[in-house]
């Protein structure tokens, strides 16, 4: 297991810390030291440097990915939302069931589920086939919820 870059260690702030990081490091090393914060259960010390991290590369995909774990474990359920919907919006039809899978569960743990099953059903449109889409899904469909229609 990678730990944490000395540098993450030795600077006092992340704003510090970030604005040598973009010379420094790239997204993949800066995910890698929050998940090792994730890690040690230094939970407050990861999202603050994933949310200053998401400033300074904000199309990353690494540091969304990361964020949004963050944010889940953190049970900032708008904060994920909001960077799920990022990071499936930057991904376009790439975007990997799981990604709206959690992004289902978020939605549902901030008691939306007329959104949830409507990201559900977006997801289903790309991954007909995947199991946790369908289970979410079909559990909102048995507790009547409908997906929100759009107005053209």
């Amino acid at each position: 297991m990678l730990h944490a870059a000395p540098a993450f260690r030795s600077k006092t702030t992340y704003s510090a810390l970030l604005a040598s990081a973009t010379q420094e490091l790239s997204p993949v090393k800066i995910r890698q030291s929050i998940a090792d914060l994730v890690s040690e259960n230094r939970l407050a010390d990861a999202d603050l440097l994933s949310h200053e991290a998401i400033q300074r590369f904000p199309q990353s995909e690494d540091i969304m990915v990361i964020r949004a774990l963050v944010t889940q474990v953190r049970q900032d359920w708008s904060a994920a939302s909001a960077v799920l919907e990022k990071l499936i919006a930057l991904q376009g039809h790439t975007a990997q069931a799981v990604t709206w899978s959690q992004w289902v569960r978020v939605l549902r743990c901030m008691g939306d589920e007329t959104r949830a099953m409507t990201v559900a059903a977006r997801g289903l449109a790309t991954h007909p086939k995947d199991p946790q889409l369908q289970q979410e899904f079909n559990a909102l469909q048995q507790a009547g919820v409908r997906p929100a229609l759009k107005v053209a």
